[in-house]
C-alpha cells in the first residue's frame, strides 16, 4: 500500500484493489504434476 502496488477500504473486508497494470505482472506457469516414489497405505 505504501509503494502503491494496492489501495484497502479501512473497515471494509475483501477491499483490497491491485493497482499494477496486468502487462506488468509476471506470467505464472500452470501447476505441474509430481510424480512420486513414496507409497500410500
Amino acid at each position: 500500500e505504501r509503494m502503491g502496488l494496492i489501495r484497502r477500504q479501512p473497515g471494509l473486508a475483501r477491499s483490497i484493489e491491485v493497482l499494477v497494470e496486468p502487462e506488468r505482472l509476471p506470467l505464472l506457469r500452470p501447476p505441474q504434476l509430481v510424480k512420486s516414489s513414496v507409497q500410500r497405505n
